[in-house]
């Protein structure tokens, strides 16, 4: 969600004037060189030893223009600010300058629609996708950086994959950006009916014809005011984000931990969310998992309102 003309203006002078700062090699070099130092802070001698610039005034300049924002003076001599690892954690993702593939990986974990083995792709759109070869069905896909690939084995990316989209999704449906910390609006939407037929949530959507949960009955919209950061997430991941509903899930015997999001039955099975009322939507998402017949109802402001019967 954009803000007004003039916000935008003046929100790309500022971020112009930011990415010139950066636009010189040396500077990047410098941020590099502090990256790597023990506390991230090195001497006037060290740091130009470090980056290899022999024109110390060449040296002097590209550093001044660093400072007091990326770059700090201090008595030891000149330290990495956080707007600085801010613009090396961007570098390190690897989605400016890195592509990479992964897979098919086969998982240990069976496909919910037939029961097959499911597999871990990660392809150059920089989207990391748990599919079922055998029937088609996309338990899960989600953008995941190739940091995310680099220094991992193929366990340890799929689990590196699990927890990171858990972390996207929990900051977004409790109305924090997670990658710019801007308010994120919520909202539970369910079927629309359109002269007497049901249409999708997103199936009017045509960016979003291939979501992965398109034919969920009810889908939670979560949309950044700051950055561009929009999407939907399956309704019952908002059971994992509410700790006495956790609680209660372990107690029934699912084993949130241990089950990756593509076993979780609530999150991605599309016949365990049922739309009970509509102006407010609530919605029913029922866990199939569980030792007992359990579900919970989920307010249109993204709050668990109870915990009822599972229909089985």
């Amino acid at each position: 969600m954009a803000g007004d003309s003039s916000d935008r203006s003046r929100a790309a002078t500022d971020a112009e004037a930011a990415f010139m700062t950066l636009s010189h090699d040396l500077r990047l070099e410098i941020l590099l060189a502090l990256w790597d130092a023990p506390g991230f802070t090195l001497s006037f001698a060290e740091l130009r030893k470090a980056v290899g610039e022999r024109d110390s005034g060449s040296f002097t300049y590209h550093l001044s223009e660093l400072r007091d924002h990326f770059v700090a003076k201090t008595d030891e001599g000149y330290e990495l600010q956080y707007p600085g690892h801010r613009v090396l954690d961007a570098i390190q993702s690897g989605v400016f300058h890195e592509q990479v593939t992964v897979g098919p990986v086969e998982l240990d974990d069976d496909c919910r629609a037939c029961g097959g083995r499911l597999t871990f792709e990660y392809g150059t759109d920089y989207v990391a996708r748990i599919r079922c070869p055998d029937c088609g069905n996309r338990a899960l896909e989600w953008p995941f950086d190739p940091g995310g690939i680099a220094d991992r084995d193929d366990d340890a990316i799929v689990a590196a994959f699990d927890r990171r989209t858990r972390l996207v999704w929990s900051c977004a449906l409790n109305g924090v950006c997670p990658f710019c910390a801007g308010r994120v609006d919520r909202e539970l939407t369910g079927r629309v009916h359109e002269e007497g037929a049901c249409i999708g949530v997103v199936e009017q959507l045509d960016r979003y014809d291939e979501y992965f949960a398109r034919d969920h009955p009810a889908v939670v919209a979560v949309d950044c005011h700051r950055c561009s950061f929009y999407s939907f997430v399956p309704a019952g991941v908002v059971l994992l984000t509410r700790p006495a509903v956790t609680g209660r899930l372990h107690e029934a015997g699912v084993d949130l931990r241990a089950t990756p999001l593509w076993g979780l039955g609530f999150v991605v099975d599309a016949d365990a969310v049922a739309v009970r009322e509509t102006e407010p939507t609530r919605v029913e998402v029922a866990v199939p998992d569980a030792d007992e017949s359990l579900a919970f109802t989920v307010g249109e402001s993204c709050d668990v309102v109870r915990e009822t019967t599972a229909e089985r």
